[in-house]
């Protein structure tokens, strides 16, 4: 049987037509269950941590002044950043314990945080999110309408201490932060930080990079280092495992290598001596999927506990445009995602439920059309993980504004009914920092919180974003 085939697998169109009785627009949590039902009977007395989680990753925050001051060396120096960025600030929302990487850093385009409402502040050495005067505007993003205004306090928050191993060395001499960053609970890595759409290893294939992806400007600006070899990860865990915030890693990302294998021989080589070594230490990557299956089972047999594919876009034209070298390659240029299903649909059927992830970034195409991607990686057994798109300097997409808020609103509830449902969000709540996947911190919680209408009332965002697409216009802006 082709692993890509299941009887429970809807076809794109059933995935984006609405049951009869589900008003126009509505997506799956409007045809499952009906709306009067979600509403719980009580009233939301404090403002929702996810609520205000989704907020900052849309609009990002400002750092008030005695804030900025007494950071000091607990905010990160920016390191890689790739399709969506490592964010430089992680907080923590103390209700629920709420990781967030914030939207900040030399990378990211400023236009993020115009108009934002949303403040870091500090009150006798401790910290909390603040809200000024703010309108929410018909494009689903609030507009500060009072700068001067002292910040309404919404919620105490944690700022994770400077990773003591940032300050160590390598036997080879490499800072340890360059080799592993801290990203919320995890080390980020990356073995290659050279893409093949960028024309890294063909020229043939210059200029066909994923259009809002800023790896090779990193690579331009010296933000990493190469070569990297296992030793230099050996010692960095070693040293990472003692800092109290540190879970797991490192975590394999960066660009895309050629076929056949994409990176898989590579990384198999890096991943089986770091397994020896802590079999204890939980281990994922993303990389793109392999010419055939001999390569994804050399991951899972060098220690791989999930692998993951950037599947980026859900719509095909979309993906077509927007990842023009990744459709080229990977799908011998048919707009779709036809490869990726079969390597994912292979990756379940084989090790299970809970080891294959696929990435979709919600912003670069309606809401519905990510909330229909959701469904249709479910469905295969995979763990949706919704990134939220990240402007960043130097790309096509520079100047393209992050989802709104009541888009995230409409995808996250999707996105919990749907994997409640049908099972696929098995992902470690701590790695959530940057994705509308969110669990409340302390280990890896069974459902995703709730957020019911009248916690959308009481953050003063319409409650019927819960059960429609929000009607918030999609403008795509391109820079060539």
């Amino acid at each position: 049987m082709d692993p890509t085939q299941s009887t429970l697998e809807p076809t794109r169109a059933d995935a984006k037509a609405p049951m009869p009785d589900a008003p126009p627009g509505a997506g799956l949590l409007a045809r499952w269950v009906p709306a009067e039902n979600l509403t719980q009977p009580r009233k939301s007395s404090t403002y929702h941590p996810v609520i205000l989680k989704l907020e900052l990753l849309s609009q990002g925050l400002k750092v008030a002044p005695d804030a900025a001051a007494q950071i000091g060396k607990t905010l990160k120096i920016d390191h890689a950043v790739g399709a969506v960025g490592k964010h430089a600030l992680d907080i923590i929302l103390d209700p629920g314990k709420v990781y967030v990487g914030v939207p900040v850093g030399a990378a990211v385009s400023e236009h993020l945080t115009a108009g934002t409402p949303f403040t870091l502040e500090v009150d006798n050495g401790k910290y909390f999110i603040g809200k000024k005067p703010a309108v929410l505007r018909d494009n689903g993003r609030w507009e500060c309408v009072d700068d001067n205004a002292k910040a309404e306090r919404l919620m105490s928050v944690t700022i994770p201490p400077y990773p003591h191993y940032y300050d160590h060395h390598t036997t080879r001499g490499h800072a340890m932060r360059s080799i592993m960053p801290i990203a919320g609970d995890f080390g980020g890595a990356t073995i290659f930080p050279h893409c093949h759409y960028f024309g890294r290893f063909v020229d043939d294939y210059r200029h066909t990079e994923c259009r809002f992806c800023g790896i090779d400007e990193n690579l331009e600006s010296g933000r990493d280092i190469f070569p990297k070899r296992p030793d230099d990860f050996l010692e960095t865990v070693a040293e990472a495992r003692k800092y109290p915030y540190f879970r797991h890693g490192p975590v394999f990302a960066g660009g895309t290598t050629p076929p056949p294998d994409r990176g898989a021989k590579a990384h198999a080589k890096f991943l089986r001596p770091l397994k020896d070594a802590f079999p204890d230490n939980w281990l994922r990557l993303t990389v793109a999927p392999p010419e055939d299956e001999r390569y994804v089972d050399m991951l899972f047999e060098a220690g791989a506990d999930l692998v993951g594919f950037n599947y980026e876009i859900f719509d095909p034209a979309l993906f077509a445009q927007l990842c023009p070298g990744k459709v080229r390659d990977i799908e011998n240029g048919k707009p779709g995602h036809k490869h990726y299903d079969r390597m994912l649909g292979y990756m379940v059927n084989t090790f299970g439920r809970g080891h294959a992830n696929a990435n979709l970034i919600a912003g670069l195409e309606p809401a519905q059309s990510t909330v229909d991607g959701i469904v249709h990686l479910t469905l295969i057994g995979a763990i949706p993980t919704i990134f939220v798109f990240v402007p960043l300097k130097g790309t096509t997409l520079e100047n393209q504004k992050p989802p709104s808020i009541r888009e995230m609103i409409y995808i996250y509830a999707n996105l919990k009914e749907t994997t409640e449902r049908f099972g696929g969000d098995t992902y470690c709540a701590g790695c959530n920092r940057m994705l509308i996947n969110t669990k409340y911190y302390d280990g890896m919680q069974p459902t995703m919180p709730t957020i019911t209408e009248d916690d959308l009332r009481f953050a003063g965002l319409p409650p019927e974003d819960l059960h429609v697409a929000p009607p918030v216009p999609y403008l795509l802006t391109l820079k060539y």
